[in-house]
């Protein structure tokens, strides 16, 4: 099960890891010492031989030649002591032979100076990872205190994956092993936040995990109080903590979830799917707004029937009254997010239920109307909840997967379907944009068209590829029409591969607003709520993908296209068809 929320939970959480600026708060342990750090004398006679031999490091660190690693970058090191990815390196080598104290000297250096290892993204080079990194050596070593001390540090400084360090999160289920030594200490399971002792009664330990994720939203969100006041947040803990004895386990997960959505941004939610305790259940009906309101696009077999039909309204509640309520547990970057993520939020009945759009959730009246206009009462039974990725619109492609292209030979146009940032298994992404060029460059299209419609994310180390082959195709084709498609899912690394293209070409945004801001809080830190076991993600850095004076609330398309209804299911893609259209200055 894990596997497959990686790959697909992944492609949001994991979301836009460049072009990072300095967060609106401080971060503990690694800013504004600079002026400390002097600048070491250049031993250097060879520059240009230093420049070959790091060229060549690289390369050993590729093949995982982690001897002749430690070997070039000691020589490196020595020669010229001024940068971090040298020193990274060679601690890297160490760490891989499990040199454990040969790899903490320059592994410090490293994070004194900063790394980034655009070429190596498979290694981590953030700060946080780096001083996560030093408390895993000493934790090797048997270390306690300063393995402790290194885990304090990485954690203040808002380091991202703290469940993992017990084997709770959804990215691993292994406990991490250089802990081993101490990981039953009860100092050590506190500040990795262990499950509360088993003495604890049930309302002790839903109010163990409310204080938790307090503190945890406190710890990782880079800007929490930023649209609400610290008071206000206190006030909303202190109110659940209160009422936890008269609540049910489901009852208590929505008002954390109402906790969540006032920090008011994307990138914070809880997926009560997977915990011990308050799992929701969920209709067996897929929810999508278009212009003409809110519809069925997806249904469990016994519901097939249903797909098509308009949703009039959720009990007594009208359809879109209902929607609109759902922004008291969607915490977004605008309202194309709450399109986009709204109408999943109204198949949970629990949530159903607390936004009083229902009083039971064993059985949930909706009104519905087909093809002959009629409006009809339905009774739907909700099933255990399953969580596959936040909803898509279904659609018919000849292909799947997170990227592939197809030739459009009627319109000469190269169009390439980009729904995912991450890898296939059969083809890297490096490879297909290699792949991209080449057909660019044998003259095969005179236009390109990306679609970016139902690319949530991923990992944005990922990105630079891309951008490269939009870049060479306008450089190609400078009388081409470079077209990009966007909606509402476009988002998190989705959207900065967006905004990276955008900036350096003149591309032609084709479609729906973007379902996030040019400048926006993203990221993902995970959280898992010792008790319960709820899973979620919290906002953890600020991204500005755009000049700093930005404030657009989103990429609006320069060729606006409505979805409809009508459209969608007699199977008309009016996005794509609309940018074909462009492409030779005609219109409908």
């Amino acid at each position: 099960m894990y596997k497959a929320i990686f790959g697909l939970l992944g492609l949001i959480i994991l979301s836009g890891q460049q072009l990072q600026a300095t967060p609106s708060r401080g971060t503990p342990g690694y800013h504004n010492d600079a002026y400390q750090i002097p600048v070491l004398p250049n031993q250097l006679r060879d520059p240009v031989g230093y420049y070959h031999n790091k060229e060549l490091l690289f390369t050993l660190v590729e093949q995982e030649n982690w001897p002749a690693v430690v070997k070039l970058a000691s020589a490196l090191t020595r020669d010229y002591q001024n940068d971090g990815v040298t020193w990274y390196l060679l601690s890297l080598g160490y760490r891989q032979q499990q040199r454990w104290q040969d790899a903490i000297a320059p592994l410090k250096r490293a994070l004194q100076l900063g790394v980034r290892l655009q070429r190596l993204p498979k290694w981590h080079d953030n700060p946080n990872d780096m001083m996560m990194t030093l408390a895993e050596l000493y934790g090797a070593l048997k270390d306690k205190r300063n393995a402790m001390v290194w885990l304090e540090r990485a954690l203040q400084a808002r380091w991202d994956d703290k469940p993992s360090l017990m084997g709770r999160s959804v990215l691993s289920r292994t406990p991490n092993p250089h802990f081993a030594a101490f990981a039953q200490d009860a100092d050590y399971r506190r500040l990795v936040g262990a499950e509360p002792a088993a003495e604890l009664d049930r309302d002790a330990r839903w109010r163990h995990d409310l204080h938790y994720l307090a503190a945890e939203i406190r710890r990782l969100h880079v800007s929490a109080f930023h649209r609400m006041s610290e008071q206000a947040f206190a006030h909303k803990v202190a109110q659940i903590d209160k009422r936890i004895p008269t609540l049910r386990d489901q009852q208590v997960v929505f008002e954390l979830m109402q906790l969540l959505g006032m920090l008011e941004n994307g990138h914070n939610f809880i997926i009560p799917a997977w915990g011990k305790a308050g799992n929701y259940q969920q209709l067996p009906v897929q929810f999508y707004l278009f212009e003409e309101g809110l519809f069925i696009v997806a249904a469990d077999p016994n519901y097939q029937h249903l797909v098509g039909m308009q949703v009039l309204t959720i009990g007594n509640t009208p359809a879109l009254q209902a929607l609109a309520k759902t922004g008291e547990v969607n915490p977004r970057d605008n309202n194309m997010q709450q399109a986009w993520l709204g109408p999943y939020y109204l198949s949970l009945a629990p949530v159903l239920q607390g936004l009083g759009i229902i009083e039971h959730t064993n059985e949930i009246a909706v009104t519905v109307r087909g093809h002959d206009q009629q409006a009809q009462q339905l009774a739907l039974t909700p099933r255990t909840m399953q969580f596959n990725g936040f909803p898509e619109l279904p659609r018919q492609h000849p292909q799947s997967g997170p990227y592939w292209s197809k030739l459009l030979s009627d319109h000469k146009a190269l169009y390439v379907n980009f729904n995912a940032v991450h890898e296939r298994q059969d083809v890297s992404l490096d490879a297909f944009n290699q792949q991209l060029r080449e057909r660019l460059l044998a003259g095969q299209a005179e236009h390109f068209i990306l679609d970016l419609r139902d690319n949530s994310g991923g990992n944005g180390f990922l990105l630079p590829s891309t951008i490269a082959t939009a870049v060479l195709f306008e450089a190609l084709k400078p009388n081409g029409k470079l077209m990009i498609l966007t909606g509402r899912n476009t988002f998190s690394a989705g959207h900065d591969l967006l905004m990276g293209i955008s900036k350096l070409t003149s591309a032609v945004v084709v479609g729906e607003p973007s379902g996030t801001r040019p400048n926006a809080i993203g990221e993902a830190g995970w959280f898992t709520l010792p008790y319960s076991g709820q899973i979620g993600v919290i906002s953890s850095q600020f991204h500005q993908q755009s000049a700093a004076e930005d404030s657009r609330i989103w990429v609006a398309p320069d060729l606006p296209v409505a979805l409809t209804a009508k459209d969608y299911f007699a199977g008309k893609d009016a996005v794509l068809e609309a940018a074909l259209s462009g492409l030779s200055g005609t219109s409908r």
